[in-house]
């Protein structure tokens, strides 16, 4: 059982650093790799294996499922399994195509991006412990998340080809300006509406008929009590006594297991030249190192001849690097070199380089008394573990060999068996706001058999036992205690109706030309004249932009008339004039904004249409039953 739960909690957090340094893409994401059971898709022959487009499903349907806090309807679901298999479609589809043009990432690009993943981090500088140990955690191993981002830069740079050639014209941008930064003359009566429920009154009669009309709303849904067990690794750690020695110990251990963090760091920052394998490969990079040696600049050198793409284009550049990121053949070289000195030829099985070390940077690290209360966290946090693991297996043990009762568990733990009460198939308080320990609440075991529930991870170091102690059936609330509730929405009703009505005399005379201030005095309203507004002016009620920018643009000397019904009042518009907008009203940086606004949304569009025109070229076939 221990060691059960201990998988499960790596579970949860190797996916929750997939999630941290997965990179979004419209249709492309990072996955693990799977043997495959069975076929999802084929999309021209090449066949996109089940298992991942399955967790895809299910991690939707979850979300899903938490958010609304129930089941999800089968024809929702089947749009997600829908949705699903279509991701990996063009996922597959984008693949072929960057295959078929031949997009390549070079070292240096792939190293810049790496580095860039915060979960890869340790305080603001890249970790190669931290880089393993994430990936270890999610499952991957270095080589195949490389890979894999190198397939992801590639998509990439097709995106930007499409994306960053994408233009907009004058004109469009004139005609957007004259659209959005329109103009407009009104005013406005407002009736509010607390003007109407004064005099809003309802009968008794009228409410008992509302309150026999819709029983479901004034019905109690259905509720369970619990008891529950919990566990904490945090209040574990509080109990933890460190003496000064052990934390000294835990120290010198720690400076063992992240030098970079304790002691500090060296970093080198370097430029390569590459020769990729070939049969003249150990020539042709003897002739280059004889140019560089004849005097030659290294940059010009490697921008005009190293087969490492992405970094010839910066001169070699390679920027920092730090121990662990680059394989061993050339860190052992790099890192026994002088500033300003170029290596002899170095050969790993990328092929033939030559490192040239510009600079030399080193970081100080954290001393015992620095790091004093990160050490002691840390230290209590990982002692309680221990106790925290223990303790889950014992009370999912004890619970499960005695599935009627919470007692024997608490009595050999020590812990209080506590209780929440009102929980309903959607939520509850307490811990019963967490998705896992409702639908626990109410499954079959623990709702209609009575048991005890499995071990519950609600978070990380976070777990309860339950079990149901009462069930609260469906009940419809009394008269008298919704009685209130009802008159007041009968009373709004009733006041937004009067309010209608009068707007309805209101906007009758304000389009036969009366003013507006004749108008509101005569109906007991409020009102403002000749304003000039914009269509996002947060100077006026909502409401009334709302309406003046919905009614049909007046003609002159015609003006247009609308009402509105607002959350508070009802509003009747006059609309006098409206001026397009112009561009040569905007500030320089306002222009540039804008059409950087109108060309990122066609840029959009375009891109979408290409992915159509892809997906709708490819020979796809899709078995949507492998996933039911």
């Amino acid at each position: 059982m221990l060691q059960k739960i201990r998988e499960s909690i790596t579970g949860w957090v190797a996916w929750t650093i997939i999630i941290t340094i997965g990179v979004v893409f419209a249709v492309w994401g990072i996955d693990l790799s799977f043997t495959p059971r069975a076929v999802a898709a084929k999309v021209n022959g090449e066949e996109i294996p089940v298992e991942p487009v399955r967790r895809a499903y299910q991690q939707q349907v979850a979300q899903f499922q938490e958010a609304f806090r129930g089941d999800v309807p089968e024809e929702i679901a089947q749009e997600i399994r829908r949705g699903a298999i279509e991701q990996y479609v063009r996922r597959e589809v984008l693949r072929q195509r960057i295959d078929k043009q031949d997009y390549r990432v070079g070292d240096a690009t792939l190293m810049a991006h790496v580095q860039s993943f915060d979960a890869f981090r340790v305080g603001d500088q890249f970790s190669m412990d931290a880089y393993r140990a994430a990936l270890s955690a999610a499952g991957y191993t270095p080589t195949a998340f490389e890979e894999e981002q190198r397939r992801i830069l590639a998509i990439q740079q097709l995106q930007d080809a499409i994306v960053l050639s994408s233009f907009v014209t004058r004109d469009e941008i004139e005609r957007r300006v004259a659209l959005e930064r329109e103009l407009r003359e009104v005013e406005w009566v407002t009736l509010p509406l607390e003007r109407f429920l004064a005099d809003a009154e309802v009968s008794d009669a009228e409410i008992e008929a509302r309150y026999q009309e819709t029983p479901e709303r004034w019905t109690e849904a259905a509720s369970v009590d619990l008891a529950y067990i919990e566990l904490r690794i945090d209040r574990f750690a509080e109990q933890i006594e460190v003496s000064e020695d052990e934390l000294q110990a835990f120290y010198e251990a720690e400076v063992s297991r992240e030098p970079e963090r304790y002691v500090g760091l060296e970093r080198r920052k370097a430029a390569h030249i590459l020769v990729r394998p070939g049969d003249d490969a150990e020539e042709r990079i003897e002739a280059l190192r004889a140019r560089i040696a004849a005097g030659e600049d290294f940059a010009t050198v490697a921008a005009e001849a190293s087969e490492d793409t992405g970094s010839a284009r910066a001169g070699g550049d390679l920027g920092w690097v730090e121990p662990g990121m680059m394989i061993p053949a050339f860190e052992e070289v790099l890192f026994a070199m002088e500033p300003d000195t170029v290596s002899d030829p170095v050969r790993t099985e990328f092929g033939w380089h030559l490192i040239r070390l510009e600079e030399i940077e080193r970081s100080s690290g954290a001393s015992f008394e620095d790091a004093r209360e990160d050490l002691l966290r840390d230290y209590r946090r990982r002692r309680a573990e221990d106790r925290y693991y223990d303790e889950a297996d014992t009370l999912a043990r004890i619970t499960f060999e005695s599935p009627d009762s919470l007692a024997p568990a608490a009595t050999e733990l020590g812990h209080e068996v506590r209780t929440v009460e009102g929980v309903t198939r959607q939520s509850g308080p307490g811990i019963a706001g967490n998705a896992p320990v409702v639908d626990a609440a109410w499954s079959e075991a623990v709702f209609e058999r009575r048991e005890n529930s499995p071990l519950i991870e609600i978070d990380d170091g976070h777990a309860v036992v339950i079990r149901v102690t009462d069930y609260h059936p469906p009940a419809l609330r009394p008269l008298q205690e919704v009685a209130e509730q009802i008159a007041a929405e009968l009373r709004r009703e009733r006041a937004e109706e009067n309010a209608r009505e009068v707007g309805e005399q209101a906007k009758a005379r304000l389009e036969a030309g009366e003013s507006v201030a004749e108008v509101a005095a005569d109906l007991s309203g409020d009102y403002v004249a000749g304003l000039t507004i914009v269509r996002d002016d947060v100077t006026v009620p909502p409401d009334v932009a709302r309406g003046a920018f919905s009614a049909t643009r007046p003609e002159p000397g015609a003006p247009t008339v609308v009402n509105v019904q607002g959350a508070n009042g009802f509003f009747v518009v006059r609309v006098l004039s409206s001026t397009p907008g112009g561009l040569d009203l905007l500030a320089a940086e306002e222009r540039r904004e804008l059409g950087d606004t109108i060309r990122n949304s066609r840029a959009s569009q375009e891109l979408q249409s290409y992915l159509e025109h892809l997906r709708q070229d490819a020979k796809v076939t899709i078995f949507e039953q492998s996933l039911q």
